[in-house]
């Protein structure tokens, strides 16, 4: 007790001594100097780092609370923020520290939903916008399908030596989750597999792909399991070789004519050799018997054209034996130059003079020879286009215009000068 009669003693000498200070005007004195010291600290702070506004686009807008047995099924739209602080604070500021949300706790049911966005800010940061205030979503719930089959899918095409005795993936039925309604779409899942490269039977783990009736790709389907082991027994027979036409008399083709291009085979170049691997090392390729085109003035089709096997090791069998062949046939293209074409100018100005320099040009023409014989000088119009040009010197490209069938190589001069004047005022003549 005596203890605590001395805390109080000194306790009450403590505020008999400070009391004297308190009195009112030193109270005022010392709000008012508490309250320019916060006003100074506040001038510092806005002149050292002084407010400003971002804009800030792209802001992914996450879903949240949404029960487990829904799911959002559109892309949800992202946002734009508009914000105010500080200086440092905003520049300093990465998107990644925003956070976008919209609350789908109260949905229960599939269906399209519109939701205001929240935007949680770095403290000291303050929210001026949101572009849009809202967004829209769809809702569905979340389904299971087993039993889905699975398809495999193999290459349309094949290397003609290759055949396929038989396919099959294990498992042969997967599970599927997704959204419901498209859960609802998917009519199988499919095992695409490549044979390209292969020699021999073989197995291979490929991904599943959920598809609908159309064999279009359903999205956010998920798989189970994701991967399928494709077991796939292949016949191999021979190898391939190249089939290359044999063409003579392409010399010899009516006059004024060329072959467009070498022959082609089709459709498709390859067959199948078998017999003994040391005689197919010594086979590169296959040519089919001789083709005659001597005189000819058009493109054929020839069908069931013989393989010529007349040099084929013994023991070597080919399959097919016999190709389709597809040779195309034109005009012989020629070359001609004609020189010295006035270059005209067109879209002059009205009220204006034009000069050329040079004027004319010289044309390379191809075409076929039917075509660049009666060719004239007066069947071409090369020309510069001013565009209603103003007074002034100009570099402009020469154009060409030609009849139908006839190609320029080039024209020479490429560029003129053109200088564009008024006429000069005539000067009246002195009254005797």
């Amino acid at each position: 007790m005596a203890r605590l009669a001395r805390m109080r003693e000194r306790l009450r000498r403590a505020w008999d001594s400070l009391r004297p200070a308190l009195r009112r005007e030193n109270v005022a004195r010392f709000v008012i100097a508490l309250a320019l010291a916060f006003g100074l600290w506040a001038w510092v702070e806005v002149t050292n780092d002084p407010e400003i506004q971002r804009t800030i686009s792209n802001i992914p807008v996450i879903p949240q609370n949404l029960p487990e047995t829904l799911v959002v099924t559109s892309d949800v739209p992202t946002v734009t923020v508009r914000i105010q602080g500080a200086q440092s604070q905003v520049q300093a500021l990465e998107s990644g520290t925003i956070q976008a949300t919209v609350d789908l706790h109260d949905v229960d049911a599939p269906g399209i939903y519109s939701r205001r966005v929240r935007v949680q800010l770095p403290s000291r940061l303050r929210l001026r916008e949101v572009i849009p205030p809202e967004v829209t979503i769809q809702v569905d719930r979340r389904a299971e399908r087993s039993g889905v089959p699975v398809e495999i899918i193999l290459p349309s095409e094949l290397p003609p030596n290759l055949q396929i005795l038989s396919s099959r993936s294990e498992p042969q039925t997967v599970t599927i989750r997704g959204p419901e309604q498209r859960v609802n779409t998917v009519a199988r899942v499919t095992a695409p597999v490549q044979i390209s490269g292969q020699t021999e039977s073989f197995r291979d783990t490929v991904t599943l792909v959920p598809v609908d009736a159309n064999g279009i790709a359903v999205p956010d389907i998920t798989v189970e399991p994701s991967t399928a082991t494709v077991i796939v027994e292949l016949r191999v027979r021979g190898q391939v070789r190249r089939v290359i036409p044999t063409i003579v008399g392409a010399d010899r083709l009516a006059a004024g004519y060329e072959l467009a291009g070498p022959p082609t085979v089709f459709p498709s170049d390859e067959i199948v050799v078998e017999g003994p691997e040391s005689a197919l090392a010594a086979i590169p390729y296959l040519t089919t018997t001789p083709i005659d085109v001597t005189g000819w003035s058009e493109s054929r089709i020839l069908w069931d054209i013989p393989i010529d096997t007349s040099r084929l090791p013994a023991g070597v069998t080919v399959d097919p034996k016999t190709v389709n062949v597809s040779i195309q046939v034109r005009r012989a293209e020629e070359t001609r130059t004609l020189q010295g074409i006035p270059i005209l100018a067109v879209n002059v100005r009205p009220g204006t003079i034009v000069e050329l320099s040079p004027t004319t040009a010289d044309l390379e023409l191809r075409g076929s020879s039917t075509v660049l014989e009666p060719l004239k000088p007066g069947d071409i119009l090369v020309f510069v286009d001013l565009v209603n040009a103003d007074v002034g010197i100009y570099q402009l490209p020469v154009r060409v215009t030609l009849p139908s069938g006839v190609q320029y190589e080039r024209v020479t001069p490429e560029i003129v000068q053109v200088t564009v004047r008024t006429p000069a005022t005539p000067v009246p003549s002195p009254t005797p």
